[in-house]
C-alpha cells in the first residue's frame, strides 16, 4: 500500500524562456485541494491538502488520503501545526498521524518545544530522540516547504523529517525540470521535483503548478518499477486567511 501519492502523466516539455519568470518567492496563504488517486487508470481513492491559518498566525496543515482497491483498505490522514520564521524555516508545534484500514493500525502524537529543540511523544509522555538544529519537518510539512524553495529556487533541498513512527530521517529532493501535465483539473505547466533515496526500490515524483502559486497538483510513486499510486489534482479553493 502507498504511504505517498503521486503522479505522471507527462505530455509536453515548456520551454525555459516561458518558466523564468516563475523563479520568484512564493508567499504562504491558506488554500484547500482535493485529488483524485488512480492506479493503473482505475479509480483508486481520493486525497485532500487543507492549509489554513489561525488568530494566533500558526499554520495549521491537514492531509487525507483514502484508497480503496478490490478488498483492501488504507485510511491515513496527517495534521501538522507549524509557525514560520524567515531565517529558520517552519517550526514545528504539533504533528498527528493516523492510519486504519487492511493491517494493523497506526497513531502517532508529537509535540514539539522550539526553544529546547525537544520533541514528546504525547501518548507516552516520553522525549523523543531526533536531530534537530534550526528547521525541523513532518511527512505533511516537508512539502510545503518544498514547494516555497522550488519556487524559489533554493538549493538545497534538504530537509529534516520527523516520519510517522517518530524517527529522524534526512528528505532530499532533486528538480528534474518543467514538464504540462494532463490532470482531471485541466493541462497544467509544472515543475517537476524527485525524491532522493539512497536505493532505487521507490520512487516517488512532485509537479508543482507556477501558475497556482506552486501548489503540489500531482504526486506519484512507483515500487520496482510498478506504479503504486497517482494524486492528481481535481478542484481548489482559496478561503481568506483568519486574519484578513
Amino acid at each position: 500500500m502507498a504511504k505517498k501519492l503521486v503522479t505522471a502523466m507527462v505530455l509536453a516539455t515548456a520551454s525555459f524562456a516561458s518558466m523564468a519568470v516563475w523563479a520568484e518567492p512564493v508567499e504562504l496563504a491558506p488554500y484547500k485541494a482535493e485529488y483524485s488517486i488512480t492506479r493503473g487508470g482505475s479509480d483508486y481513492g481520493e486525497g485532500q491538502r487543507y492549509l489554513t491559518q489561525t488568530n494566533a498566525g500558526e499554520w495549521q496543515l491537514y492531509g487525507h488520503t483514502d484508497i480503496s482497491w478490490f478488498i483492501l483498505s488504507d485510511e491515513r490522514t496527517t495534521e501538522s501545526v507549524f509557525r514560520v520564521n524567515e531565517e529558520q524555516g517552519f517550526i514545528p508545534v504539533d504533528f498527528q498521524y493516523k492510519r486504519e484500514g487492511t493491517g494493523s493500525d497506526r497513531a502517532f502524537h508529537a509535540s514539539f518545544d522550539a526553544e529546547t529543540h525537544q520533541a514528546v511523544n504525547v501518548a507516552s509522555g516520553k522525549p523523543i530522540d531526533i536531530k534537530w538544529q534550526g528547521a525541523l519537518y513532518d511527512e505533511g510539512s516537508v512539502a510545503e516547504k518544498l514547494r516555497l524553495d522550488v519556487a524559489a529556487e533554493r538549493e538545497p533541498l534538504s530537509y529534516a523529517v520527523i516520519d510517522e513512527e517518530g524517527h529522524s530521517k534526512t528528505y532530499r529532493f532533486q528538480r528534474i525540470g518543467e514538464e504540462t501535465i494532463s490532470t482531471p483539473y485541466g493541462q497544467l505547466d509544472t515543475i517537476k521535483v524527485e525524491r532522493v533515496r539512497d536505493n532505487n526500490k521507490r520512487e516517488t515524483y512532485y509537479w508543482f503548478a507556477p501558475e497556482m502559486n506552486y501548489l503540489l497538483v500531482q504526486l506519484q510513486q512507483f515500487k520496482e518499477g510498478d506504479e503504486q499510486a497517482t494524486m492528481a489534482l481535481t478542484g481548489v479553493t482559496y478561503p481568506k486567511s483568519s486574519e484578513d
